[in-house]
């Protein structure tokens, strides 16, 4: 004889199954292991690399008939070891941003993605749209783009808004909480939490974007190593499938950023990628495994702050210029040869991320 279930039950039943009701592709794949998973990642990795090939060149002959880089950093050394930079298009995040939002739109169960996926597409139109405004006002003026406290105060308010949202569609686990996420349960502490992370990331990729290649190879390999990770359960599979896409994306981006760069991301792409990446282990509960398989964007935000801090103490400089990789520029090593090394980094990362946490 079946019991009936008492009101609270039944009310949290209702909620429970009207929160899958926003995730299609999560109810899709449910009862899909991994490897029955791996044609839908590849067929999302597939069309987000197919678009981004076929629409490079096109969109790169836009790019360099009006947007084009200015070499204008702060260290006039720099600049002349760059100046051979000058003139190449930049802005090419937009053909990162078309072939991401193509590669999830294959997902199974059809043009709608589901709340994880639209969320994801959002985050990347709106990082974007903030990083195009910065690329705008460096193409077009001689300012060096937007200041550091309007950069730093829109990506606090994007980021914001879209923990929140985060907060609200992450996908249902029917297993213990995971230990990433027990000190952020709560919605008032997940909101800073969550924008912390959104804000860091988006940042790091940024100052990782300075050498070709370098930003995009490495998002790469972090991409492919969450989505082998989210697959892994059965909560998160859903979320796999936006990792591939960025992975492909990223990957047909580098077919036309390895050395010698044909075009730039800019912000465009850094702010959006890495935001992107930030919001597909956020709602996965995978946040904490970003300093792992994006250990390149860990080690130039570090060297970063610790430029920062060891000048204010001492007045000197800890590396010849920050981030890590303008230090090997000044010590004259070839460009190709620093950015092979970082993505062993980043590959021998990827892998360690994938073997310890399937």
């Amino acid at each position: 004889m079946l019991t009936p279930l008492p009101p609270d039950s039944l009310f949290a039943a209702m909620i429970h199954h009207s929160r899958l009701l926003f995730l299609p592709s999560q109810t899709l794949l449910a009862a899909n292991t991994r490897n029955d998973l791996l044609p839908s990642l590849a067929l999302c990795a597939v069309v987000s690399l197919a678009t981004g090939l076929l629409t490079g060149p096109l969109i790169i002959r836009w790019l360099r008939r009006n947007f084009q880089e200015r070499i204008h950093s702060d260290s006039t050394q720099l600049n002349t070891l760059h100046a051979g930079k000058s003139g190449t298009p930049t802005m090419g995040g937009i053909l990162i941003l078309l072939a991401f939002i193509c590669g999830l739109l294959a997902m199974p169960g059809g043009p709608q993605p589901g709340a994880p996926g639209l969320l994801c597409i959002g985050t990347a139109l709106t990082f974007g749209a903030l990083g195009a405004i910065d690329d705008l006002i460096k193409a077009r003026t001689h300012k060096k783009g937007l200041t550091v406290r309007q950069k730093l105060c829109c990506q606090i308010v994007l980021a914001s808004i879209i923990s929140i949202g985060i907060h609200y569609t992450r996908p249902v686990s029917n297993s213990p909480p995971d230990q990433t996420t027990n000190a952020v349960s709560s919605l008032l502490l997940f909101i800073p939490w969550s924008t912390l992370v959104l804000v860091a990331m988006s940042n790091a990729v940024n100052l990782t974007d300075g050498l070709d290649g370098l930003a995009a190879g490495s998002l790469t390999t972090a991409a492919a190593a969450l989505a082998w990770i989210l697959a892994g359960r059965t909560e998160t599979q859903s979320l796999a499938l936006p990792a591939a896409a960025l992975a492909g994306a990223t990957l047909s981006f580098l077919g036309f950023n390895r050395y010698p760069a044909r075009v730039f991301m800019g912000d465009t792409g850094a702010l959006a990628s890495g935001a992107v990446l930030a919001a597909i282990a956020l709602l996965g509960n995978r946040e904490l495994l970003l300093p792992i398989c994006g250990s390149v964007f860990l080690i130039e935000t570090t060297s970063v702050i610790a430029q920062v801090v060891w000048f204010r103490r001492t007045k000197t400089r800890l590396l010849l210029c920050s981030p890590l990789h303008n230090h090997f520029v000044f010590l004259k090593v070839p460009e190709p040869t620093i950015v092979y090394c970082f993505w062993v980094v980043s590959c021998v990362s990827a892998i360690i991320a994938s073997i310890c946490f399937h």
